[in-house]
């Protein structure tokens, strides 16, 4: 599987801040109520991101065990299917926390250029970009935990 680098979340990253630009002005010029995240969506994103990390832990495991390995029993190798999945939720969470990081900061932006701050607004949504760029980091950290070992002469896999 190709890796992703940064060029497709800072795609993301960048659609979301002008959805989220967008979707204020919108509402705020149609008079509608304006488009905040609920609040359990920063917890939500925090215990995603700690889920994808602890899922990659067996596969960083079996990779420094065998890193490490000269003799003996071979350390038993984990499901391939496994590893697919956990390394596809660790990309797809790069993407989404990406695009949700976009979008919070966004709203951010609009929220301190065109109105009187509102503090609890901010507060709120600055705490849903948070978490989003903490997503983003565990899907990265569970993607590197999910590289191939190297070969046991040296060379890279």
């Amino acid at each position: 599987m190709k890796t992703s680098g940064l060029g497709g979340a800072l795609g993301f990253f960048l659609v979301g801040i002008v959805a989220g630009v967008a979707a204020a002005q919108l509402t705020a010029g149609f008079g509608l109520a304006f488009p905040a995240s609920p609040t359990t969506l920063p917890v939500s994103l925090i215990v995603i991101g700690l889920a994808v990390l602890i899922a990659s832990f067996p596969i960083y495991r079996y990779r420094k065990q065998i890193e490490s390995y000269k003799s003996g029993v071979r350390p038993a190798r984990p499901n391939p299917f496994y590893a697919v999945r956990v390394m596809l939720i660790a990309r797809a969470s790069i993407f989404t926390g990406a695009l949700f990081a976009g979008w919070h900061l966004g709203l951010v932006l609009w929220l301190v250029i065109f109105t009187a701050m509102l503090q609890s607004l901010i507060l709120r949504e600055s705490l849903s970009l948070v978490a989003a760029v903490l997503l983003v980091v565990a899907g990265y950290l569970a993607r590197r935990n999910c590289k191939t070992p190297q070969d046991l002469d040296g060379e890279a896999a």
